[in-house]
């Protein structure tokens, strides 16, 4: 399959005369040509994957139209969880979370706000004495849904030894746990997050260090991920701040001497309010999609390119 054909295809859902038909999103053409081209021709042995969870992984509403779960808010059916604890976390995303939504704030002006609520969350979590059993059932009977092909494009990395690196702000147990119980964990994937810390009756004592929030979730926050460095990554995220997760792993070159990055976001909802700027900071965006179809294609197409 040649470049312009697979491009061909991933626009084939394009409508810009009407953004509630429309799934693709693509503001300069040209540049997503030529990034195809560079992860086509480098290979798969080139390429890298780097993907945010919640609302990106999982989906954003199940098929009846209800708000799907994140990682967080299947932590708090945790039966050990307290009422107060509960109400607490709801209190502070009340307060800090339309900070980290606000446009009028810099990304440096809402960190320390940031490390304020992931800091008070943790502690509260803390004060309930979880443990890890506990949570393991909690996630295995969760409803939480991933995107319709994720199997298959997990399998399909695994298969040609891509690594992949799983960036979340929320807790790193309940992804591995939920990524392993619907078989799609590999041996060539890494989750980066906010992993609980157990003692040795499996009770929750602490959080790793340091907090991985919104807006310092970046490949640079990584000493040591245990997974081979590669010029090229597939970018996939759902907010403006998930662009930032290839910062420090690789060069977005132009000519992609040095390496590129083809950045693909997930618009899953206000899309009028979001769509332009978006389209500023991701190469493709992806409309109200519930599947994992276009990133597939373009692996599909990478793969093909080398037979």
């Amino acid at each position: 399959m040649t470049v312009s054909t697979l491009l061909n295809q991933i626009l084939e859902n394009s409508d810009r005369r009407n953004i509630n038909s429309s799934t693709v999103f693509i503001k300069n053409k040209k540049i997503v040509e030529k990034k195809l081209e560079i992860l086509a021709t480098c290979g798969n042995d080139k390429l890298e994957i780097v993907t945010d969870f919640d609302r990106t992984l999982s989906k954003h509403r199940h098929k009846n139209g209800e708000l799907a779960p994140t990682c967080y808010s299947i932590f708090e059916s945790d039966p050990e969880l307290t009422e107060t604890t509960k109400s607490m976390l709801v209190s502070q995303r009340a307060k800090y979370y339309p900070i980290e939504v606000d446009r009028n704030l810099t990304e440096s002006e809402k960190v320390p706000y940031m490390l304020e609520w992931w800091g008070l969350a943790h502690d509260a979590i803390v004060e309930c004495g979880i443990h890890r059993s506990t949570l393991e059932k909690t996630v295995k009977e969760c409803h939480l849904e991933l995107r319709d092909n994720v199997d298959v494009f997990f399998q399909l990395l695994s298969d040609y030894h891509i690594p992949v690196l799983v960036f979340s702000a929320g807790l790193g147990d309940v992804i591995e746990l939920f990524l392993r119980f619907a078989n799609v964990y590999h041996d060539n994937m890494r989750v980066v997050s906010n992993f609980m810390q157990f003692d040795d009756n499996d009770k929750l004592t602490g959080f790793s260090s340091p907090i991985i929030h919104t807006f310092n979730k970046t490949a640079a926050s990584i000493i040591n991920n245990g997974l081979p460095k590669r010029p090229n990554i597939l970018l996939l995220g759902d907010s403006t701040g998930d662009v930032h997760m290839a910062d420090g792993a690789t060069v977005d070159d132009p000519t992609g001497q040095l390496g590129t990055v083809l950045r693909i976001g997930f618009l899953n909802d206000s899309v009028e309010e979001n769509l332009e700027i978006y389209q500023s900071l991701y190469d493709i965006v992806l409309v109200n999609d519930a599947t994992f179809n276009i990133p597939l294609k373009i692996i599909q197409s990478i793969l093909k390119h080398e037979e």
